[in-house]
């Protein structure tokens, strides 16, 4: 859940937000990478140079205990022979020793407690070269070597803890070193490691938002391409609806004037000029509620308000209004099933379905002609038919027959009325139901519309 909210959060930001962190990403972790290693190499160099500053301070050591033992040796030797030469080494151990202690004392000032002991050093050191220059002096007096033996052995003893403590020492900051350096060596794997992830998240991540982007673009371009066509449309609508309004109105205005012309003239031609205009003014009524249908329902997508129709009876209602009111001159006959078939919908726009079908069927079949309307189901839709043995469709007209003002050629030569909605507004009807609607045509031997909705459950 938490990496669920965590790319939830993430793609929700927007994409230059986005490109900024995944650029971020790899220049972080190399900034971090190279830190960490500067810091891990500065170290290094640190224990190393206590480590060669610990050595040295050992061998400074090992050589004032030289100094010494030089020393020691060479009075001896003068005192068993007599001889100059053997004071060799002791005269450049006295010039030797204080450089020693000296440097002892610039090397161990960072460790306090090897400090003290260089100190004591310094004292049992000079105490010592004290004594082995009064044995010179008195020649090698029985009790003057004796002191200088103990003094020798204290010394030594003090050299030789000091020495042991800076071997220790120097074992441990050796020890450390080495602990730096396997430091070192995984810290630098762990940067390759995580130059390679981050740079790998940082590709996915780069590659997600580019196909995202794409896909945008794609949609933009989609969508700009819908509203081109969709304000292609809207001009030929408005273009259509325009001249289509223009000649009822015009027609209107005429017989209006006439009408006026003739008011005390002739009333009867007057009346008759008056019931045009108002045929007119119906059928331009009829254009204008189909025009404001069309524009309400354009980009809908669903139905505002569905309830559960059942289709049998309401082509039976249909068939009762129109049988009251376009007469006998065709032959209607309704075919249903026994059983109720329910759909969901809004039944005033499904009844306007059947209407206009039927008008359609009624418009374009000769006098006498019959017009079947047949419901049935088949899986789960409910499929309603409407055949008239008219004049057909030719096929050029067929992929256009519902288009809006769209008419045959045919039909205009015979000057059959009708304003070209009447199928628009029956597709964009069944296609807010949810459902498809097809026609199958020749020509002089009939059209069938056939309309499938889905069965409600």
């Amino acid at each position: 859940m938490g990496w669920q909210r965590l790319w939830q959060g993430w793609s929700a930001l927007p994409p230059f937000h986005r490109g900024w962190v995944i650029i971020a990403l790899p220049v972080l972790s190399l900034v971090t990478a190279v830190g960490g290693l500067a810091w891990v190499n500065f170290s290094l160099r640190d224990y190393e140079r206590w480590v060669v500053a610990s050595q040295r301070v050992h061998l400074e050591g090992r050589d004032l205990l030289n100094h010494l033992l030089d020393a020691e040796t060479a009075v001896r030797g003068y005192l068993l022979t007599r001889r100059p030469g053997f004071l060799e080494p002791y005269h450049t151990a006295v010039q030797q020793w204080p450089l020693t202690l000296e440097n002892l004392d610039i090397l161990v000032s960072d460790n306090p407690p090897q400090a003290r002991r260089v100190q004591d050093l310094h004292r049992a050191v000079a105490q010592t070269f004290a004594l082995l220059e009064r044995t010179l002096i008195t020649a090698g007096g029985q009790g003057s070597l004796e002191a200088t033996k103990q003094q020798m052995d204290r010394t030594r003893a003090l050299l030789n803890v000091f020495l042991l403590e800076q071997a220790t020492l120097v074992q441990q900051r050796q020890q450390q070193l080495e602990q730096r350096q396997q430091w070192s060596h995984w810290l630098g794997l762990g940067a390759i490691i995580v130059g390679f992830t981050s740079g790998g998240l940082a590709l996915s991540l780069f590659r997600q938002l580019y196909r995202e982007l794409q896909t945008r673009e794609s949609q933009l371009a989609t969508a700009n391409q819908q509203l081109q066509a969709a304000c292609e449309r809207l001009s030929r609508f408005t273009a259509q609806a325009s001249h289509e309004l223009r000649a009822p109105l015009a027609a209107i205005l005429s017989h209006a004037q006439v009408g006026v012309m003739l008011g005390q003239q002739s009333p009867d031609q007057a009346l008759a000029r008056l019931e045009k205009v108002a045929t007119l003014a119906k059928d331009m009524g009829q254009l204008v509620g189909d025009l404001l249908f069309l524009a309400r329902h354009e980009n809908a997508a669903t139905l505002t308000r569905t309830t559960r129709v059942e289709m049998g009876h309401l082509l039976q209602q249909v068939n009762q209004t129109w049988q009251a009111t376009q007469g006998s001159s065709h032959h209607l006959t309704l075919a249903t099933p026994e059983q109720p078939l329910y759909v969901w919908g809004d039944p005033d726009l499904l009844r306007q379905v059947v209407m206009n079908l039927l008008s359609n069927a009624y418009r374009y079949t000769p006098v006498g002609g019959h017009i079947r309307l047949a419901l049935q189901r088949q899986d789960q839709q409910a499929v309603l038919t409407v055949a008239d043995d008219g004049m057909g469709i030719s096929p050029e007209a067929l992929p256009h027959i519902f288009e809006y003002f769209y008419r045959d050629e045919r039909v205009r030569q015979r000057g059959i009325s009708g304003s070209g909605l009447g199928l628009a507004i029956v597709r964009q009807i069944v296609e807010l139901h949810g459902g498809t609607i097809t026609v199958d045509s020749q020509i002089n031997q009939g059209t069938t519309f056939t309309v499938r909705l889905p069965v409600a459950s």
